[in-house]
């Protein structure tokens, strides 16, 4: 989990979490209100680690967990127990709210971009993710008036977080990644019906053909075919201001960038908006939940000679 969820997580307890405690006094009996915005609180501190509502032998906390009231009436017994849980609570968020925001300053915006890199085992490894995310973003982001820039590198884990300046260059990654996650699907499923062909008894020019051939040459046609609905989704106006050979090479841009980002997502990098994103936008990324696609090591997808040095290519594009 990324410190800047950990801190998202935290604020929102702090903002929820002020239970309202009054008494009636003349039959003995206490009130706390506020109980759903307690819940919410108490269920982002669980979300990060730092309550273990499930595992907890706590009952107050089940008890909040559970409620669906938004006060509780209580014994004087009870309201003590209560108040001794809450008095530890708002202390400890407001500490943990103190730290994230002073330990990890950066904020997300509408045009915040996150992006989960591959497994980095080596410098190698880092080389090629960031020089696939270069060639996958920095041509494409420009056409739409955007850029990127780098906003942090996540303490403590492989998350890279970028701001592309205008939220059009959002909306259009967004398509992009989504693009390319269905060709990544498409491609390892006709891959998949290769390997069945070549392990019948069948003499047929197919077999004749290896994988790294047929992903390849599957991955370009696809990427070449989608860049090209892309380019009249996202430039409708500017192609019927441009010339076709400026068509052509946006065309050509598109298609690389798809191709850029089916190698960050066969090797498990993932691409996602801001967590302050709207709904909308959201829904126009992929869902990464599906844990069962195979991955392949980022530094295997982006050289040709696997020695653990990137290509003279591979290096002009890095400068």
């Amino acid at each position: 989990m990324r410190l800047i969820d950990i801190k998202r997580s935290i604020n929102i307890a702090y903002e929820n979490f002020h239970p309202k405690f009054s008494s009636n006094n003349t039959n003995n009996t206490y009130y706390i209100d506020d109980i759903q915005k307690v819940k919410v609180a108490i269920r982002e501190l669980d979300h990060i680690g730092f309550l273990h509502i499930k595992d907890s032998n706590d009952d107050l906390l089940a008890q909040i967990n559970a409620s669906i009231t938004n006060r509780f009436i209580l014994n004087g017994t009870q309201n003590e127990a209560y108040k001794t849980l809450f008095d530890k609570l708002s202390y400890s968020i407001v500490m943990l709210h103190q730290w994230i925001n002073n330990y990890v300053t950066t904020e997300e915006t509408e045009t915040t971009i996150n992006i989960k890199l591959p497994q980095i085992d080596n410098l190698k490894d880092f080389a090629a993710a960031g020089n696939t995310i270069k060639k996958a973003l920095s041509r494409v982001i420009p056409e739409v008036g955007g850029e990127v820039r780098v906003k942090q590198f996540d303490h403590g884990s492989y998350w890279l977080i970028i701001d592309v300046g205008v939220i059009e260059a959002v909306l259009m990654i967004g398509g992009l990644v989504s693009t390319a996650f269905v060709i990544l699907k498409k491609v390892l499923g006709v891959v998949e019906s290769f390997k069945t062909i070549q392990s019948l008894d069948l003499d047929c020019q197919i077999k004749k053909i290896t994988i790294k051939e047929l992903e390849e040459k599957t991955i370009k046609k696809e990427a070449l075919e989608k860049a090209a609905e892309l380019n009249n989704k996202y430039f409708e106006k500017k192609n019927q201001e441009d010339s076709q050979t400026d068509i052509n090479e946006r065309i050509d841009r598109l298609s690389t960038s798809l191709s850029e980002l089916i190698k960050l997502l066969k090797a498990g990098g993932e691409i996602h908006p801001s967590l302050i994103a709207t709904q909308e936008t959201e829904n126009l990324y992929p869902r990464f939940e599906d844990k069962s696609l195979p991955f392949t090591p980022i530094g295997l997808l982006t050289t040709e000679n696997y020695n653990g040095e990137i290509n003279e290519e591979q290096e002009g594009d890095a400068e």
